[in-house]
């Protein structure tokens, strides 16, 4: 009996666990990147699905507020089929924010579905795992390997043989060489490399490099010779360094208004660029590193490097400076565009005379730069009693008369917010009343002064006729007495 019922009990359990081991009718799965560095945003996508149709489901997303910070994205969700009977996915984005190192977790809480028929849907629900670290760890994990692998030049012969830890290398190719191609690859896939493929080669040494940049950034140079055979080279000495004369027209790029020509140096047929406006003859000349364009003199066989320097609408190359301006300008130089002018500099202010050529023109002038708002302007001298003074240029000109307009203008706003002012406030109303009473009683009294003045001038003009007057002679003043009385009577008879 005991045995019946412990094999009844068995056949229940076993049954049990087999409607307990169901699977789930929907399921919610959460993905998103393993690993985060700290004050980065991430991006989140939950995802419900069903074997069958859904008809309404909800979850409420659910995560680690210490370790992150909710950015954007529905919550909570409350979704339905929206008259698509045959949806059984619905996927959602989210964005977080990492404000905390460590290991969190992202889920769902509060979370239902039921299919389109109405019926409650087991659902199963997974989380997701993200790891948040700062930028130091992260960058503790790249890897420092900055090694080549493997490095070649088609169809010539590295010397020595190449190894990894080796960083220099020579080929020796044929006089008509024009190109060779290196070619490289990296020992770690992370690492990045730059400078092979296919590169232009002139006569003489020509030197490249590759460049291997590790994942956590630092760097290693492999450098490549290409001695290219020149069986007559022309080599010159400028400063004491030997270069050689570039004889590939294929190695030189014309600057802008030159031409191209061919010239002859020891006998030997140079390529060349030639600006008429300037006169300048240009040739080019290596070391091992790089190519630059010289002004070349044949007539005393002399190499000037050329550059120009743009400033505003100038376009200037710089000469020394072969006179003196005066005590206020001492000597000194200025580098303006990565090139260095020798100038005289003025002792009170950040302006240095210079001297060049304008290319455009082809004239040599004098300049005073501006160090301060880098601008140049023709600098242009009159002698007056040989005594050499600066005088204005036409653009100088216009910039004085528009400084003088501003200035007349903010002398006027002034002036205007001054009279403002006074006669807006109460105490200056007495001012400005006492000050026009002063101006009235001055009015006045120079009025006065002038009205004396000409009476003074009258009075001066009739004194001098009246001297030409003679005096009455013979007159007896008893009879202008008599007359004088008779007078008086007649008037009172005349009034009566």
């Amino acid at each position: 009996m005991k045995k019946i019922i412990k094999a009844l009990f068995t056949i229940f359990v076993a049954f049990s666990f087999v409607i307990g081991a169901k699977a789930a009718d929907a399921s919610i799965s959460v993905s998103s990147t393993g690993q985060v560095v700290v004050g980065n945003t991430f991006t989140v996508k939950i995802k419900i699905s069903s074997s069958k149709a859904l008809g309404s489901w909800e979850f409420t997303p659910t995560y680690d507020s210490k370790i992150f910070k909710f950015v954007s994205g529905e919550s909570p969700v409350v979704g339905d089929y929206n008259g698509n009977k045959n949806i059984k996915s619905k996927t959602y984005t989210y964005k977080f924010k990492a404000i905390g190192t460590g290991t969190g977790k992202i889920g769902v809480k509060s979370y239902g579905a039921y299919s389109l028929d109405e019926k409650k849907l087991s659902v199963s629900a997974g989380t997701k795992s993200v790891k948040v670290i700062t930028q130091a760890q992260l960058e503790a994990t790249y890897s420092k390997n900055n090694y080549l692998k493997s490095l070649s030049v088609d169809g010539l012969k590295l010397s020595p043989a190449f190894k990894k830890d080796t960083l220099e290398y020579r080929v020796e190719a044929n006089s008509n060489t024009t190109s060779v191609n290196i070619k490289a690859s990296v020992a770690d896939s992370k690492s990045s490399v730059s400078g092979r493929g296919k590169h232009n080669v002139a006569e003489g040494e020509n030197v490249f490099k590759i460049v291997v940049k590790a994942q956590n950034g630092s760097t290693r140079t492999y450098k490549v010779i290409v001695n290219v055979i020149d069986p007559n080279p022309i080599t010159v000495n400028i400063d004491g360094k030997d270069l050689t004369v570039v004889k590939r027209e294929s190695a030189l790029t014309a600057p802008e208004d030159f031409e191209k020509t061919t010239i002859k140096i020891n006998d030997i047929d140079v390529p060349a660029f030639f600006n008429e406006t300037n006169n300048y003859t240009l040739v080019g000349l290596k070391d091992s590193e790089e190519t630059k364009l010289y002004i070349y003199d044949a007539e005393n066989n002399t190499y000037s490097e050329y550059f120009d320097v743009k400033l505003d609408e100038l376009d200037l190359y710089p000469l020394e400076i072969d006179r003196d301006f005066g005590k206020d300008y001492t000597k000194s130089s200025i580098v303006i565009g990565n090139h260095t002018f020798s100038s005289l500099k003025l002792a009170y202010a950040n302006y240095h005379i210079l001297k060049a050529r304008n290319l455009n023109t082809g004239k040599d002038n004098y300049y005073l730069y501006d160090e301060e708002t880098n601008t140049a302007i023709r600098y242009a001298e009159e002698k007056k009693d040989d005594v050499k003074t600066p005088i204005v240029t036409q653009d100088t000109k216009n910039d004085l008369k528009d400084i003088v307009i501003i200035l007349a203008s903010a002398c006027g706003l002034m002036m205007f917010i001054t009279l403002f002012a006074l006669i807006a406030s109460s105490k200056s109303k007495k001012k400005l009343k006492k000050l026009l009473n002063m101006i009235e009683e001055k009015t006045k009294q120079a009025e006065e002064k002038k009205k004396e003045k000409e009476l003074k001038s009258v009075e001066k003009v009739v004194e001098d006729e009246n001297k030409d007057v003679k005096p009455l002679e013979n007159v007896d003043d008893k009879d202008i007495k008599t007359k004088k009385a008779t007078k008086k009577k007649q008037t009172k008879n005349k009034a009566k």
